[in-house]
């Protein structure tokens, strides 16, 4: 999208359907995206199953799965660490 101004882009006003916006918010936040992004994302990956390009969609797919095995990787490992460090603050001194 950088390839020209902002300005020059297609404008789109909407309206969501209640709870819709706070939704797109928050995946658009786990994903790392602004929402004008991630609508953008959700838009392609739509119109790349319904043309057929199931490559594509499965491609974005499995590079959000990345994405998110390794948000659960740096959880497991600061749990551990809490952990750890939990169980150094209750022996007894």
């Amino acid at each position: 999208m950088a390839d020209k101004p902002v300005k020059d882009y297609d404008k789109f006003m909407l309206r969501f359907p209640d709870g819709m916006r706070d939704a797109i918010a928050d995946r658009a936040k786990e994903n790392g995206r602004s929402m004008n992004s991630e609508i953008i994302q959700i838009l392609e990956d739509t119109l790349r199953i319904e043309s057929g390009d199931l490559g594509m969609a499965v491609h974005s797919t499995q590079r959000q799965l990345m994405q998110a095995h390794q948000q659960i990787m740096e959880l497991s490992a600061t749990l551990q660490n809490l952990m750890h460090l939990d169980a150094i603050n209750k022996k007894p001194k």
